[in-house]
C-alpha cells in the first residue's frame, strides 16, 4: 500500500503547482497526514468535490482552500502541493473503493457466494458517475505524474486482486477450487465479469443497465467456476 508523509513544506510562489518529482516524493514516503484532522479530511472532500465538477488543470490550491474553509496555508501545513494532495485523495479513494468491494463478501465461506458478491459490487462502481469521472482525471493525469499511476493501481486494483487471489487459494487448499497459479485467476476473474464495461463506461459509450450488470457478472462467474472446479 502507498503511505505518505506529512511535512511542513515551503510554499513556492503563485499556485505552487510542483514537478512530478513532488508526487514521487511524497508518495513513496513513510508516514501520512492524520485522516482524523478535521483540517485534513476538509481539504481532502473539497478536492474531491473540485476534481469531479472541474479539470484538473483548473483546480488551484486557493480554491482547494477556499472550498474546504481553511487558509492556503493550512493546506501547505498538510500538502506540499496540489499534486501531492490529489495523490492521497487517489490512495484514499481507491482503497475505500477496494474495501467497499471486499468487505460485504467476506462474511461468507461459500465460494460461489463470495465471487458472486465481489462481481456485484466490483460492476457497482461502473455504474457511478463520480468513480468513472475520478478515474478519467487520474487517467489525464499519468503521463504528466507516471507516479499517480503506481499509486492509483497499488492503493486499488493491486489491493483487490490480492484479496481475491488469498481467496482463491484459500478455496483450492479446502478442495473447494483447483487453481494452478491464483494470481493469475484473480486477474482473469475480473476480465471475465467485466468485459468491455470499464471502457465504454470511460469512453461514455454505454450506459450500464442491471440487466448489463446481471448478465456479465452471472456468465463470467459461470465461465470462471467451470474452469477452475476441482475435477
Amino acid at each position: 500500500m502507498v503511505r505518505h508523509a506529512m511535512k511542513t513544506p515551503t510554499p513556492n510562489p503563485g499556485d505552487s503547482e510542483s514537478p512530478t518529482g513532488a508526487v514521487e516524493a511524497y508518495a513513496c514516503a513513510p508516514a501520512g497526514p492524520d485522516r482524523t484532522n478535521p483540517k485534513v479530511r476538509q481539504l481532502l472532500e473539497a478536492a474531491h468535490e473540485l476534481f469531479l465538477k472541474q479539470p484538473y488543470d483548473t483546480v488551484s490550491t486557493d480554491a482547494i482552500a477556499k472550498a474546504a474553509k481553511v487558509s492556503k496555508a493550512t493546506l501547505y501545513v498538510y500538502f506540499p502541493s496540489k499534486e501531492a494532495l490529489f495523490a492521497t485523495l487517489v490512495s484514499d479513494q481507491c482503497g475505500q473503493t477496494a474495501q467497499a468491494i471486499w468487505t460485504s463478501a467476506s462474511a461468507s465461506d461459500d465460494v460461489e457466494e463470495v465471487l458472486g458478491i465481489i462481481a456485484q459490487n466490483f460492476m457497482a462502481m461502473f455504474a457511478t458517475t463520480d468513480a468513472l469521472a475520478f478515474y478519467r482525471t487520474i487517467i489525464a493525469q499519468v503521463p504528466r505524474f507516471p507516479e499517480l499511476g503506481r499509486v492509483f493501481y497499488e492503493s486499488g486494483p493491486m489491493v483487490l486482486q490480492q484479496r481475491i487471489e488469498g481467496f482463491l487459494r484459500e478455496a483450492t487448499a479446502r478442495g473447494h477450487l483447483a487453481v494452478p497459479d491464483p494470481k493469475l485467476a484473480a486477474s482473469q476473474f475480473l476480465q471475465l465479469i467485466a468485459v468491455d464495461i470499464p471502457m465504454t463506461g470511460l469512453l461514455r459509450l454505454q450506459s450500464l443497465t442491471p440487466e448489463r450488470v446481471e448478465a456479465t457478472t452471472a456468465s463470467g462467474l459461470a465461465l470462471f467456476l467451470r474452469g477452475y472446479r476441482p475435477s
